[in-house]
């Protein structure tokens, strides 16, 4: 670690585990810097000697563990370019690698997204996902549309009463009541060129 803050980081770790009480401490760093008696005060190079002080006295620093950033995100990602528009929709979507592993199971019986061999199975799991992305925008769109009207989706339940049980996941539903509820304008601008 050479940022600062990495390093004064494995400096608290370190006193921890070496249980140093704060006057130990405070003289364990006068004794390395010359003097200061604050980590604030100490320059990187400074805060490496302690750390390396440190680990004379006992302190085993433990490499850090890697957290998969996206659980589950495919080893083959960049050599399969449908498979980095996937990714992109789900960062779009805020949801985990398992929504297009279920997806892919669903449509495919394929466990994992990764393992999909074919053009038109990769392009099946971004149609699904396109499509879950319109929905949500759909939605979005109503509630904004509907704040604007001091209404709410509950308001909507009540005035079309013939609506499916669904209706807040139904793409049809959805785009039907956007055009009712928004400005010809604004209803153009979230959403072209869907049909109705």
């Amino acid at each position: 670690m050479s940022t600062r803050k990495g390093v004064l980081a494995q400096i608290h770790i370190a006193r921890k585990e070496l249980a140093l009480d704060e006057d130990t401490y405070r003289q364990m760093i006068a004794t390395v810097t010359g003097g200061k008696r604050s980590c604030s005060d100490c320059n990187v190079a400074e805060l490496h000697k302690i750390v390396q002080h440190m680990k004379e006295r006992g302190f085993k620093a433990k490499p850090r563990k890697r957290v998969a950033q996206y659980p589950g995100k495919p080893n083959n990602l960049d050599a399969q370019p449908m498979l980095q528009k996937i990714e992109a929709l789900l960062a779009e979507l805020k949801a985990p690698w398992s929504y297009a592993d279920a997806i892919a199971k669903r449509q495919y019986k394929v466990e994992r997204v990764a393992w999909l061999k074919t053009v038109e199975h990769f392009t099946g799991v971004i149609a699904a996902l396109d499509v879950e992305l319109e929905k949500r925008n759909l939605l979005l769109a109503l509630e904004v549309a509907l704040e604007a009207q001091s209404l709410t989706l509950d308001d909507v339940e009540a005035r079309f009463s013939e609506l499916p049980k669904n209706w807040r996941r139904n793409r049809k539903c959805l785009v039907y009541l956007c055009s009712h509820y928004q400005q010809p304008d604004a209803w153009l601008a979230t959403h072209r060129g869907a049909a109705l």
